[in-house]
């Protein structure tokens, strides 16, 4: 599926715009301000109910106004689905198909988003918890149930810290078990992943990078000589004294190791943006061979991230990947060759007003 028509209302200094995009390529070209990336935003807003830039939706919407409302249609084969958000301050409301619906995860069963952007690189240099949330989303698409089990995971680990932080230590027995079954059941589903995810990487890193060997490494947040049980059983006087979990599914981590060391000391800060991107890549791929759902793949300002071969590298992977990419620029000429052999659309940026320059 592919989104076949986009309408924004009220996000940032966008009043009104609607535009039919391409199903391959679509190019936002525009002066920086102009509101190119907060077509990106509104994309990533209706696919996940919330912002890449602020966690402040009062700063998303326009201002003087109460909501912002993203609408889009779907196209697939056989099939088509229309979905919307409506947000202010507070508040969310979600329409798919004519429903309402009270589940945010809902929107991402229709749309799938995965942004690129200038941020984008830290995702190896950073805390284990945005690797740990990277894969957690690409596990929710390829098994949908999974997005239940990992709330049941935290909701029994904020009750486990609630007893060992208040030394409430009668009841912990009957907390772990359930903590030990879930647990277990969130790790198993991240390593069947990531297995999956490293074989993909593999292929697309060389593709991008070079002739590199990379492994992927799952680290499950407890010895691995040990069952969860054991472990628990093992840390308890430590996690009583700290007065929180210190091992478990909530300490799991992935290491991406190109030449037996950590990428990030390895690869070149060049390198390191093309892994990244991979790794985005990656993801999108697995997703792609399981289900049938609009993926579409947000591109802030990539070419003045990447050197011209490294940037040709990944637009020409994304030409030969099937699926909807939006890409920001504000110099169009970088793109001509692209824009001209495939199926795309150019849109022109300018005050939060949106024109699609006619071929």
């Amino acid at each position: 599926m592919y989104l076949s028509k986009i309408q924004i209302n009220n996000v940032r200094n966008i009043a009104l715009i609607g535009i039919n995009p391409s199903e391959k390529l679509n190019v936002l070209v525009g002066p920086n301000g102009s509101g190119k990336t907060s077509v990106l935003e509104s994309l990533y807003l209706l696919s996940r109910a919330r912002s890449f830039r602020t966690h402040n939706i009062k700063k998303v919407v326009s201002f003087d106004k109460k909501d912002l409302t993203i609408f889009a249609e779907l196209q697939g084969v056989d099939s088509a689905s229309k979905i919307a958000i409506k947000k202010k301050h507070g508040d969310t409301l979600i329409r798919i198909n004519g429903q309402t619906e009270k589940k945010t995860s809902e929107l991402s069963r229709y749309l799938h988003t995965h942004l690129i952007r200038p941020e984008s690189q830290t995702l190896l240099e950073n805390g284990s918890s945005v690797r740990r949330s990277f894969i957690d989303w690409g596990v929710f698409h390829v098994k949908h149930d999974f997005l239940d089990i990992s709330k049941k995971h935290n909701q029994l680990l904020k009750q486990r810290n609630k007893l060992l932080k208040t030394k409430q230590l009668d009841t912990l027995p009957v907390w772990n078990n359930k903590f030990v079954e879930y647990g277990t059941m969130v790790s198993i589903e991240r390593q069947e992943y990531v297995a999956k995810f490293e074989r993909e990487l593999f292929l697309i890193a060389r593709e991008l990078i070079g002739d590199i060997q990379l492994r992927v490494d799952f680290i499950k947040g407890w010895d691995n000589a040990l069952s969860l049980e054991e472990a628990l059983s093992k840390a308890e006087s430590r996690d009583v004294y700290y007065g929180h979990s210190t091992v478990g599914s909530h300490k799991s981590d992935i290491k991406v190791l190109v030449n037996d060391k950590l990428a990030q000391d390895f690869l070149s800060r060049g390198q390191m943006k093309l892994m990244v991107i991979a790794m985005y890549l990656a993801q999108i791929k697995l997703m792609s061979n399981v289900v049938e759902k609009s993926a579409c793949v947000l591109i802030d300002d990539l070419a003045a991230e990447l050197d011209e071969l490294s940037f040709r590298k990944v637009m020409l992977f994304l030409n030969n990947l099937a699926v909807q990419v939006f890409i920001t620029t504000t110099n169009k000429q970088l793109f001509l060759e692209y824009i001209e052999t495939n199926d795309s659309k150019v849109f022109h940026v300018k005050h939060g007003r949106i024109e699609t320059e006619e071929h």
